[in-house]
């Protein structure tokens, strides 16, 4: 267990959780203790006006005091076994994969307090979590002796995880069926058919054509310039229990990165990193701008011992060289580019976030308009109460810990 201590008052929750690849019978029974001044909640949101708004900066203002938190924890559950192959490592052996879609992560738990308010025009949430590491290594490039390759997209194993923290979060448009009492879980469907290798058969999508969530998705390297979560949406799939009916959508506009980082020699046929920042270490991505610039230098060549060359002339060898090493070399290169994205009047760049690193846990300030004009978008009107639920990724591509069946009471 991790120990993030939320600035909370002592109580003892307890609360069930459930994979959103499963039914909605509650599966795990956790612990959550915190103290308050003002109170604390297990399964509500309570979302006040508040006397002034908060700065939004990724500080904890004195007005966050005022607002009672939601404590509790985010579980992995088990998510089902799976049929196919998921890393290209695998080369279509199911064996060297773990059986089931969320291990190695099954079984954990990621205490968090949420805390929410409004000033009329914008909402304001406070989301913590615990955990220990700031986790940026996302499929970084490193050379295994004989070729370039990228670690890992889903581990393995327990010393297989090479991925960025994440969180979700998942809110009704309008009253679609079965929300209200499943949250997240009635728009993940498992067991779909016709899945190929390095696609997952399990997918969202809504119950009912024209049914729409609203989808919240922040990612801690993508997401380091624009200060932003994706903000997209859920919809009805024709092809509804085929692999194919992937119904999870980012709202059109401009994306804040670009995961093409692979660039692929014509003569050789081997592939390697797309760009290089020559002599720099431990660094998790690339921005526009050192590309734009120069700083980052385009790979044009990938030769059969592992020679990269650069489009200044210089050549990368990394034969012996344990700073291209797997798993801890600290010249390995990134898997993305990333920009500024669109900023807050942009469709997909709504929903604001400061993020900061604590050194034991996430505190995360969110912002987002309560009411932005787009359909695509939940309204967040005071008097309502809405349902939703969110995730928690701890260096995960897709293995998550759930917190489903939470309602946000807006006054």
């Amino acid at each position: 267990m991790k120990n993030l201590k939320l600035s909370l008052l002592a109580i003892l929750g307890v609360l069930a959780f459930v994979s959103c690849t499963h039914d909605d019978t509650p599966l795990t029974t956790v612990v959550v203790e915190g103290e308050t001044g003002v109170g604390s909640s297990t399964d509500e949101l309570l979302v006040k006006k508040f006397s002034v708004a908060p700065n939004w900066d990724g500080d904890i203002d004195e007005v966050w005091s005022e607002a009672r938190p939601l404590l509790s924890a985010a579980v992995v559950t088990p998510a089902g076994d799976k049929t196919i192959t998921l890393n290209s490592s695998s080369n279509g052996d199911l064996s060297l994969e773990p059986t089931d879609l969320f291990d190695p992560y099954t079984g954990e738990s990621y205490k968090y307090s949420l805390r929410g308010g409004h000033d009329g025009t914008y909402l304001y949430l406070l989301f913590e979590w615990e955990d220990d590491n700031d986790s940026r290594d996302r499929q970084s490039w490193y050379y295994d002796g004989t070729k370039w390759r990228q670690e890992n997209k889903y581990a393995n194993h327990d010393n297989d995880k090479f991925y960025e923290d994440k969180f979700g979060m998942m809110f009704p448009i309008g009253n679609p069926e079965g929300f209200a009492g499943g949250t997240c879980t009635v728009t993940c469907h498992g067991g779909l058919i016709n899945a190929e290798a390095g696609h997952k058969a399990t997918r969202h999508y809504m119950k009912n054509e024209g049914e729409l969530a609203d989808f919240w998705h922040w990612k801690r390297d993508r997401h380091a310039l624009a200060e932003a979560a994706d903000d997209g949406f859920v919809q009805w799939e024709d092809d509804y229990g085929i692999a194919s009916a992937n119904g999870r959508k980012n709202d059109s506009s401009v994306s804040p990165y670009s995961t093409s980082m692979k660039f692929t020699d014509d003569n050789t046929s081997l592939s390697g990193p797309k760009y290089v920042i020559p002599n720099r270490t431990n660094y998790f991505w690339i921005t526009k701008a050192e590309v734009d610039n120069g700083t980052a230098v385009a790979v044009t060549g990938v030769a059969a011992d592992g020679k990269l060359t650069l489009a200044n002339g210089s050549v990368i060898d990394p034969v012996g060289d344990p700073a291209y090493s797997q798993g801890f070399g600290n010249k390995r290169m990134p898997s993305v580019i990333i920009n500024a994205g669109g900023g807050e009047n942009d469709p997909r760049g709504e929903v604001k976030v400061k993020a900061k690193h604590t050194g034991s846990g996430w505190q995360l300030e969110i912002k987002r308009k309560l009411e932005t004009g787009d359909p695509m978008d939940a309204s967040f009107a005071p008097g309502q109460s809405i349902p939703f639920g969110l995730a928690i990724f701890n260096n995960a591509a897709i293995g998550h810990g759930m917190s489903n069946f939470l309602t946000m009471t807006i006054e």
